[in-house]
Formats: structure tokens, sequence, C-alpha cells
């Protein structure tokens, strides 16, 4: 199996819950047990790399290299742009594996081939400063571009990508209406820094995911909820088929179509999205040096008029199905510059972060004001976490370009700051990525947790680590930039598991919101009748559709 970028070495380690790969090769025509070549870095997923390489290894100077004790044994993240292959089996792995999913997805893409890594790239030109090539999940698809209904989705994915991007959401889930929840940019949020400019967000799907929507016809209400009712196949003894996004094959298991037959999907590595924030950064480019940054067209939330800048990358979620973790796995990382801790009576700290010779002295933080008092902030009197409304509704007038004093309320845990050590360590001196961290990985510790062909919300989370919303605040994974306001409440898996359904028919339910803005969908928990049919949790079948 050729994967997407990175070596590859023989796994033989069986996944399958005890399910022989002798049987599907009865069962389903091969010639033997299929021996799959995997990747040698393991992101949520382990690795075959026995040791940790050098800096010569590495190709960028020795004296880059900032030396970390590794807590990461045999699944310590090596800088290449190897798509990880199998989930760990405890936190720290988890958290180490998914610094190497960081390391292949930010690789510079090919331009010729859109999703891919270049493989031109030497790690000593990871993340250098001023290089606004696009990465390789830069290079995935946007969803609006998926469910649009202009362009042809046959060879789509082939289609040459933009060169400047195009900004105009101000919310990862657009106008959804998920009236339970608090979050950065729902509906009527959104998150402003300190110079005034508001944050805007970017989702992208993998080749994998995208393969699963067009070859299944699910861009339309009517073939999602088709999808959604199959009653699927019984495989060794589980039911398969209906709304199941691919999770990647391995010893024991294959990917499936609605209907629960066996479907290969390109890149088999499972379906992935990924969410990133965006703030523009100051115009003399002062701080370019310490972002991911790239040229974008971004659009005034009031006025709609449009502006090319430079954007820096302030937050990232990393979400990826992949068995036997089929509840998908949720790593976040953030710029190490947004916010500072949140302290007792209204207080603050500094975040803790591992040590790092190559970083330079901030400027001051993007999205918090230390010297904030109620006279120079009036509109939101220096409360944190605030979640804004719009002006004119209710009196209140929060206008989009008064900055807000965002907060993280848990802090980063350790495991998270010892895999970022050791990550940190592996990078040139120079690189932007020095400057971002780990915020942590949720994921589901039961192994095969397979939603069923009729699957209603909620889905099962699988025994999740942390544990979110059930565990109480403090083990609740949030991103301060994509989840500013929803800090005490819900965690990534209380939010997809139970909101994430497909689309209501569009006669009934959907209605257009303003040009250049997402249509609004009802709020996914049903209040009388059986719950919506979930969509393997993601939201963009929801906030997307439009037909």
């Amino acid at each position: 199996m050729n994967l997407p970028g990175g070596d590859s070495c023989f796994n033989v380690a069986a996944e399958a819950g005890g399910i022989a790969m002798a049987l599907l090769s009865t069962l389903f025509g091969r010639n033997g047990p299929a021996v799959l070549a995997l990747s040698c870095a393991a992101a949520g997923l382990a690795g075959c790399q026995q040791g940790s390489p050098t800096a010569n290894e590495m190709g960028a100077d020795p004296a880059a290299a900032v030396a970390a004790a590794n807590p990461c044994g045999n699944y310590a993240p090596v800088l290449k742009a190897a798509i990880p292959e199998q989930t760990g089996q405890d936190q720290v792995q988890n958290d180490c594996a998914a610094w190497q999913a960081f390391f292949a997805l930010n690789w510079r893409a090919d331009p010729a081939r859109p999703g891919y890594p270049d493989p031109s790239a030497k790690p000593a030109d990871f993340g250098m400063p001023g290089d606004m090539s696009p990465v390789v999940w830069e290079t995935y698809l946007e969803p609006s571009k998926v469910f649009g209904g202009g362009a042809p989705l046959q060879g789509l994915w082939q289609a040459k990508r933009p060169a400047v991007k195009s900004l105009v959401r101000t919310s990862k889930f657009g106008a959804l209406d998920l009236s339970s929840i608090v979050q950065a940019g729902s509906g009527d949020h959104w998150l402003t820094n300190q110079r005034g400019d508001v944050t805007y967000y970017e989702i992208m799907m993998n080749r994998d995911e995208y393969e699963f929507i067009t070859t299944q016809n699910l861009t339309t209400a009517a073939g999602q909820l088709a999808c959604a009712e199959q009653p699927g196949q019984n495989l060794l003894g589980t039911l398969r088929g209906g709304f199941n996004m691919p999770s990647g094959p391995q010893d024991g298991w294959d990917d499936t179509d609605c209907t629960g037959k066996l479907h290969r999907y390109t890149d088999g590595v499972g379906a992935m999205e990924i969410k990133a924030a965006w703030t523009p950064l100051p115009a003399e480019h002062s701080l370019d040096y310490r972002y991911k940054t790239a040229t974008a067209l971004i659009q005034d939330p009031v006025t709609r008029t449009t502006r090319k800048v430079t954007v820096g990358l302030v937050g990232l979620h990393i979400a990826r199905k992949r068995f036997p973790r089929l509840p998908w796995l949720w790593a976040t990382f953030e710029h190490i510059d947004n916010s500072p801790d949140q302290a007792a009576n209204g207080g603050f700290s500094p975040p803790s972060l591992p040590a790092n010779a190559n970083q330079r002295p901030t400027a001051g933080y993007t999205f918090f004001n230390p010297k904030c008092t109620q006279q120079t902030d009036p509109t939101y009197g220096c409360r944190q976490n605030f979640p804004p409304r719009p002006c004119g509704k209710g009196g209140v007038c929060m206008p989009y370009n008064k900055p807000m004093q965002i907060t993280r309320v848990t802090p980063v845990d350790a495991a998270a700051n010892g895999a970022t050590a050791y990550a940190w360590s592996l990078l040139p001196a120079k690189s932007v990525f020095n400057y971002y961290r780990l915020i942590g990985v949720q994921w589901p510790t039961g192994r095969l947790a397979v939603p069923k062909p009729g699957q209603r919300l909620p889905l099962p989370m699988g025994d999740p680590m942390p544990k979110g919303k059930a565990g109480g605040t403090g083990q609740i994974l949030a991103n301060t930039t994509l989840e500013s306001f929803q800090q005490t409440t819900h965690a990534c898996m209380d939010c997809h598991a139970n909101f994430a359904s497909i689309a209501p028919p569009p006669s009934a339910a959907l209605r257009s919101g303003a040009t250049g803005q997402l249509r609004r969908a009802p709020a996914t928990v049903a209040t009388a009748g059986p719950a919506p049919y979930a969509a393997d949790y993601s939201f963009i079948f929801a906030t997307e559709t439009k037909r």
C-alpha cells in the first residue's frame, strides 16, 4: 500500500481484536494474508522507529537541536513527512504520536500533487520563516468546494489549489445553531485579537474522506439519508455499512461503503478533518518569524469587503478516524503566544512551557491584555472568556473589533508538555514550529465501538481519555482559539458524539444565509420524535449541505 508520504516498514502486529487476516483472505478473495506496509512514524499511532535520530540523521544543523528526554519510547516522532498508522495505547503514546501527525501534515506540499508532501523538501526546511508555500493539510479540500454543487466533483481532488486563501468563516461551525454549546465562532460568536482583528477559521478534509463523500453520493441531504438508512452487512460477526467513514485497512479490518460492501480508498489512512484558526498579523511583518504564515483574502464580517493580509496560524485541530479508535482521535495544537492560564479571582498566570533555547521572547499575548482595566475595556469589562453578542441583539453592542480577554481554564498537563519538549528538540533552530505546542489528545480507550448502520445520535464515545464533560472541568480538553467560550462545558467528543448529524431535508430545515456565509441548520438535538441520524462524528454534513 502506497501511503501519502514518508518511509514505510513492515508491521505485522495485529490490531484486529482477534479477527484473523486469513479469514479476510478467504472471504474477500485475497491471495493470502496481506502484510501492510506501514509508515515508520506512529502518530496517535505506533511507530517502527527504535531509537531517537540525531540532528545529522534529520538533515538539520546539529547545533539547531536542543536536547530533551524522549518520553515516547517507540512512539517517538521523527521529523519526516510520515502519516502515522497505528493508534497509541495510553495518553503519552497518543500525545507523542500527535506530534508525528503535526510534522507530516505541516510538511511542504508537493505543487504537482495536492494532499501529498514535496519529495524535495528536507527536514532542515521545516517551518522556515517567510516560506508561505502551502503545507500538506492546506492542499486538502475545503468542504464548501465539495458540497458547493458548482464545479464537477470528478477530478476535483487533482485540481490546482488557489495561490491565496479566501477566509470568510468567523466560525468553525459556520451558521450551525448549536444552542446548547457556547463556541468560538458558533453562530453569533467570534474571537477578536488584541489588535482588533477577527480570527478566521478554515476546515479541510483529506482524500479518504473526500472519496467516501463523493463515491457514496453524500453531498445532498437525500444521499446522506439513503446512506444512514442502509441495513448494512454482517462481516466477520460485525454489522458494517451505514454512515461510517473510512478508518484505513489494518490486519483483520477493511473499509466499506454505505451498503457494507468492501471498498478501498486511495490513501488508506482513514478520514481526517483539519480545523485551523488564523489571525491577521502586523502589516510590518514583525511577527512573521514565529508563525506559520499564509497570504489570505479576509472578509469583513460586517461590510463583507475583502482585503489581502498575512495571517498567522494560532490553532489547529487534527481529527482522525483510525482503526481501532473508531470514535476518532482528537489532537489539538496552539501557538504559545495565544493566552495565559486562568488563575483564581479573575487572575491569570503565564503558561507552563518546556524550555526551548530556540525561542525568542514574546511580544505579548495575542488574545489577552495583562494591563486590562474597566476603563480601557468598556465592552467586556476585562471579563475572561466572555462570549460576544453582535450589536442590535437585546440592546447589547459588542463590535467585532473590540479585543477579548481569553485565558486557558485547564492548564496543559505534563504528558503533553513532555511530548512537546521532545518534538521541539527535533526542529531546526529557526523553524516557526518552535512556537507551537501540543495542548493534548482526546482518544477513545474502547477499541471497537463500531457505529452501526442506522445509528442515531448520540454516538458512542468509547470511554474517552480525558473524559471530557463527564469528568468535570479538569477533564475538558479545549483549544483557546477554537473552544474559547466552552472550556468548562464540552470537550471535542462531547460535541461531536452528541450533535454531529446528517443534514435535514432542505425543504424542511435549511435556509439561505447571507452572501458568503454557510446555510443555517436547525439544532441537531431532537426535541420530539427520534433523534437525527449521526454523521460519524463530523459536523460538515450539517453545516455544508446546500441541496
